[in-house]
This record gives C-alpha cells, structure tokens and sequence, in this order.
C-alpha cells in the first residue's frame, strides 16, 4: 500500500474512477462535490472534517468522512462495509485528505487501502453512537438516535442549523482515528501516475 502527498486529487482520483467504474460514473461528481467543498473551506474546517474514505467499484462510487465509519451506527458505517462480503468485485480504496485549493486545485494526500483488511479493523474500532446532536442558531440540543429528527426552527434556540451523530465516547473515537492516522503515515511514498498506469495493465 503507498502514499500520494500533496496530489490533484480530483484529476487523479478521475483517472482511478475510469480505471475501474463502468457504470454510475456521475456517483463521481457528487464526491467531487464534496471534495470541492472541503477545499474551499479548508482553513475553517478541522483535520477530521476534511479526511475522508473513497471506494471506486464497477458500478459507482462511495465517499465519506473517515470519522462517521467508525461510529457503528452511522450510515457511512454501512455503506462502507457493505461490499466486503457476498462479491468478488473489485474495489479500490483510499483515504483521502483535503488539504485545500491551489490554483483552483483541490490538493491533497491519497493513501491506498486493502479494502477487506481495512473494513475489518473498522468493524473492529468502531465506537457506538446513541445520540444526536441538533445545532440551531443559538444553541443545540440531544436527543436519542432512534428519536425522528425534526428539522424545523426552535422558538427558543432560533433557525435550525444542522444535526449529526455524537459518538457514546469521544475519546475512544479520537483514539481510532489517529492510530489510523499514524499507520498511514508510515507508508511508503509512491507516484500517482504509476500507480494509475499500474491499475490499467
């Protein structure tokens, strides 16, 4: 498995996604969506908020952030193990950091994943998350997962923002991540253009 610093990630992530997806091919542009926007907002968004896991298959393409599949009740979760059993078909994998834009470029690192090994040690790692976090203009609320979420302003905590999953244990769920992060770093440094012609033969 190599590492790829400091790459166009979306021309090269293009080239990877022609290499191996038939069908679906625009599932490419929603994470291209994605990735743009991560890049954009690079300098106000966290480290985790700009890391993501990318899977290219024959028929699409699959792109979330690295800390929603480690909570076990995320959908990310789920759509990133979902393929590892049952099917013979190719998928490659990869991390992906955004480091942000240069030149109208969204730059940043690849690393190369063994999909069933890495779907293994997700399974693993992951942390619960029984609760969801409701973000309103002024202020936010908890309420449990299985509980509808209601999208609508509050009276008292003003114009709804945003929701999303909190992990039953923040600590152990950071913990996860850098050991990932860490083991990734470690990885031998290659070229993105070998490798891409490597993946065509």
């Amino acid at each position: 498995m190599l590492k790829f610093i400091g790459i166009d990630l979306l021309e090269n992530m293009e080239k990877i996604m022609k290499q191996n997806t038939r069908s679906y091919r625009s599932d490419f542009e929603v994470d291209r969506e994605t990735l743009m926007n991560a890049a954009a907002m690079a300098d106000t968004l966290s480290f985790r908020q700009r890391t993501y896991l990318w899977m290219s298959r024959p028929c699409g393409t699959w792109c979330v952030l690295e800390k929603h599949a480690f909570l076990a009740s995320h959908p990310a979760h789920h759509i990133w193990e979902y393929y590892v059993d049952g099917t013979n078909q190719r998928i490659l994998a990869y991390v992906v950091e955004v480091t942000g834009l240069e030149n109208k470029k969204v730059m940043g690192n690849l690393y190369q994943l063994d999909y069933r090994k890495h779907t293994e040690f997700v399974k693993k790692a992951s942390v619960p998350a029984d609760q969801v976090r409701l973000v309103y203009e002024k202020g936010e609320r908890l309420q449990d997962r299985e509980t509808y979420i209601c999208r609508q302003d509050d009276k008292v905590l003003g114009k709804f923002r945003y929701w999303e999953y909190v992990p039953n244990d923040s600590e152990a769920l950071e913990s996860v991540l850098r050991r990932a992060q860490d083991e990734r770093r470690k990885m031998r440094s290659g070229k993105i253009e070998e490798h891409i012609r490597k993946l065509a033969a």
